[in-house]
């Protein structure tokens, strides 16, 4: 049986709704005091959180072992998947108000993810559809041009222009110099990121190299297979941390009719993209009944696990 969403005000409301992933729970009226501009929000955002892979890249005045020394587990603050968990954490660290900004060292441990979900912890608080996205990132700066990043973004929908609107809340003043300084990280032009469905029909029509993802399983068409699985995740209620996945999104595993699934995905997100009610509603169905698709009983996300930590 399919969810009961049909018009485009029950697919808005959908996107409006906390999932459980990002509901700030008893951490909700923390919220409240924030500004409610988008730059400022993102700006509240990265001081809530520092990139675990961008500590050694950018200047921020503190490094791994300093944090490491300081008893913090890393890791495990890499691993939270909840808006809740990751509040509880950044008042652990520091418990003064959100808005307040917060040294480097004091900020809790994460990635792009975690200020994507965050960002859409607070734009949904206040009533705003919004959605975690993730893909590949073409924006980033490298020796030979810009290179293929495994990326997570905010999207929100911009009532005003009547379309979604991308943000990366991630970019700060920092990390501006990787993206490029004309870049506009705020709303991201059209072709700069592309969701899991639009790298799989990249990567199929050769607009993205085979090599891409992480070698030497989670590559090619299987890590376009993987970020479908993703972002397919994050619109039906499910914003997985980096490390999550089952089913489909397993990069090792592969079983007969998974093409043709993967096709019916890739047709459903572009609809849903254009909000198109019966797709969200087919979606929310596939995404609990199908066997390749729906949260195994009694699924817990694995802790997180790298050499830094």
């Amino acid at each position: 049986m399919t969810e009961a969403i049909d018009t485009r005000t029950d697919v808005l409301e959908r996107f409006r709704r906390h999932s459980a992933n990002t509901n700030p729970g008893k951490f909700a009226r923390s919220y409240d005091a924030l500004p409610t501009d988008l730059a400022s929000t993102c700006q509240a955002v990265q001081s809530w959180l520092v990139h675990m892979f961008w500590i050694g890249e950018a200047p921020y005045g503190v490094t791994h072992a300093q944090i490491k020394a300081s008893g913090r587990r890393m890791c495990e603050e890499f691993s939270l998947s909840t808006a809740e968990e990751r509040l509880a954490s950044i008042f652990a660290l520091d418990e003064r108000p959100l808005a307040e900004p917060r040294p480097a060292d004091r900020r809790s441990m994460g990635c792009c993810r975690d200020y994507a979900l965050m960002l859409t912890s607070v734009l949904r608080h206040r009533g705003i559809p919004a959605r975690v996205r993730t893909g590949v990132a073409l924006y980033f700066v490298a020796p030979d041009g810009y290179r293929i990043e495994d990326h997570y973004v905010t999207e929100h929908w911009n009532t005003a222009e009547g379309r979604w609107q991308l943000t990366d809340p991630q970019i700060d003043d920092l990390q501006r110099h990787a993206v490029g300084s004309g870049l506009n990280t705020l709303d991201l032009p059209e072709g700069v990121f592309l969701t899991g469905a639009r790298l799989v029909e990249a990567i199929r029509d050769g607009r993205v190299p085979e090599t891409v993802g992480f070698p030497p399983v989670n590559v090619g068409v299987t890590y376009g297979r993987n970020k479908l699985f993703a972002d397919f995740a994050g619109l039906t209620g499910h914003e997985l941390p980096v490390h999550a996945w089952w089913g489909l999104g397993e990069p090792s595993s592969v079983e007969p009719g998974d093409d043709a699934l993967v096709d019916r995905m890739i047709r459903l997100v572009h609809a849903i993209d254009r909000n198109v009610e019966s797709a969200l509603a087919e979606a929310l169905h596939l995404s609990r009944t199908h066997p390749r698709l729906r949260m195994p009983a009694g699924y817990t996300v694995p802790a997180y696990e790298h050499p830094l930590c």
